[in-house]
């Protein structure tokens, strides 16, 4: 497996995370924090882009739910984009297609913030 990445940038007001490697529990913290970092600051419209994401444990994805309610209180919210198929039918098996919306395309993610 390959180490977990992140790269972030600045799309107007949304932050753009793309992740890469494996989310995992001994990698989850990284994202922690850095969305904790964005929150503090404010910033609360994260997508985060898992084209690269090789696995994601359910733990981290029970976390990003957290994350998704707590973006939504400040109105902001967290949108997954490009997850890989077998991602996607781990999120969809375990319902949290219910709460977490998933994008193909990155200007549709961004775009679904102005049309919300």
């Amino acid at each position: 497996m390959k180490d977990f990445r992140i790269e972030k940038e600045t799309r107007g007001t949304i932050q753009l995370l793309r992740l890469s490697g494996s989310l995992d529990m001994y990698s989850f913290p990284r994202l922690e924090t850095q969305l904790n970092t964005l929150f503090s600051q404010g910033l609360h419209q994260m997508v985060l882009d898992c084209r690269d994401l090789d696995y994601i444990g359910s733990a981290g994805l029970g976390a990003l739910i957290g994350f998704a309610k707590e973006a939504r209180e400040h109105n902001g919210d967290v949108k997954l984009l490009n997850v890989p198929e077998r991602i996607f039918k781990i999120i969809e098996l375990l319902g949290f297609t219910k709460v977490l919306q998933v994008y193909n395309a990155e200007d549709k993610a961004i775009a679904s913030f102005t049309t919300a």
